[in-house]
């Protein structure tokens, strides 16, 4: 069940009385209740809008909204400020499994979602704290030396000698592949094909190079997968159970799944699945430089760095204001006023923002991953989010 309530109700005598705010307007009047956030017992401290001074007009406009659009294939909004949940909704999408729909629909908090490429801002901090534990020296590390057994591919094309462990993690590999302009359903796209292959690492390391590394910014999932097996060969663990006993146990997260290419390598770039509570923790991990409740997680200079904009996207990524290790940036406005952000962003309307400057995490999941995105995150934050925080 929903901690926001929702209601269509037939009244033709205005607003209807309800919590700390509401909107409700015409013959059918769409009643908006507010709630805090339920308590429940996975480390989020939960609280009022007003105990951390957002007003709720401006979230109850953007519920009506919302309403008004209809399918909006929105499946989650969530909000923290000041380290407190404060805004939790979640709405009756269709539920899917590597984009694929499942037959079921509606979403609440028990609910894990495909995070899409979200999970490229998870793996870098992977690397992160495997680098604050002293299993690297550094990021300019050349990623070939890790791969002993795949060193033909240098005598393909000498360049590849040249990418390095942060080439990986700022998308300047210089490598290309194709999974975006073929269908995931044709054997010929890049993804499926490394699916498909005997040695799926081997097939990302093949990948051809456009550019010499370190000179242009191209976004390739064979970065973060070479990336994910990098730490899971140096560790000696998979990804997936060094993320359970690094990451995930210190911040309480207990539901996680990630998907596999082969049952030796984790697909460490895209679909892990978390509920979008625990999206949130690592958003407040990352707002609170490092630190859940106190413990350190991963170092604040690590968290410095990787969210710093370190590049400059540009082509089909020149949405963003800039690009770090995994984490991307956004300049929004709200009434004449700049507020930086960094974000972790996914297929479909996956998002993990920070927002450092208003102390405010916002979270949402959605389900647009072949139809237009309806409601786009930073729309949500500038006409509605923000304007609450005024």
């Amino acid at each position: 069940m929903s901690i926001l309530r929702l209601a269509l109700v037939t009244t033709s005598i205005g607003a209807v009385a309800c919590g700390p705010f509401s909107t409700s307007t015409g013959p059918e009047a769409y009643d908006y209740r507010y709630e805090i956030p339920v308590s429940v017992p996975d480390g989020w401290e939960t609280a009022s809008l007003s105990d951390v001074g957002l007003r709720g007009n401006p979230l109850a406009e953007l519920m009506s909204d919302l309403h008004a659009l209809g399918e909006h294939r929105i499946h989650s909004l969530l909000i923290v400020r000041q380290g407190k949940l404060v805004f939790e909704e979640y709405f009756n999408g269709l539920k899917t499994n590597l984009a694929r729909y499942t037959g079921e629909s509606g979403f609440d908090r028990e609910d894990t979602h495909n995070l899409a490429s979200v999970t490229k801002s998870i793996t870098t901090t992977l690397f992160g704290i495997a680098l604050d534990q002293g299993h690297f020296d550094g990021v300019d590390l050349r990623v070939f030396d890790f791969f002993p057994d795949h060193a033909d591919l240098l005598a393909e094309d000498s360049r590849r000698e040249g990418i390095t462990i942060e080439h990986l993690m700022l998308m300047t590999s210089g490598m290309r592949w194709n999974d975006e302009v073929i269908p995931y359903t044709e054997p010929e796209n890049d993804m499926v094909r490394m699916f498909t292959s005997d040695d799926p690492i081997g097939f990302a390391l093949a990948t051809p190079l456009y550019a010499l590394p370190g000179t242009d910014f191209e976004y390739c999932n064979a970065n973060t997968n070479i990336l994910g097996e990098v730490v899971a060969r140096v560790t000696g663990q998979r990804l997936d159970a060094f993320s359970r006993v690094y990451l995930f146990d210190p911040l309480g997260i207990t539901d996680f799944e990630w998907q596999m290419i082969s049952p030796d390598v984790v697909f460490a770039s895209g679909d892990l699945r978390l509920r979008p509570r625990d999206m949130a923790k690592i958003g407040l991990l990352f707002l609170e430089q490092g630190l859940w409740k106190g413990q350190r997680v991963v170092s604040a200079e690590w968290v410095r760095t990787a969210t710093s904009r370190l590049v400059s996207p540009d082509g089909p990524h020149a949405w963003a204001d800039g690009y770090g290790y995994g984490w991307w940036h956004w300049d929004l406005t709200d009434a004449g006023k700049v507020h930086p952000a960094f974000m972790a962003s996914g297929w479909g309307g996956q998002w993990i923002v920070v927002l450092p400057e208003d102390d405010m995490v916002f979270v949402t999941t959605g389900g647009s991953f072949f139809d237009p995105v309806v409601m786009p995150a930073d729309r949500i934050l500038t006409d509605y989010i923000l304007p609450a925080t005024r």
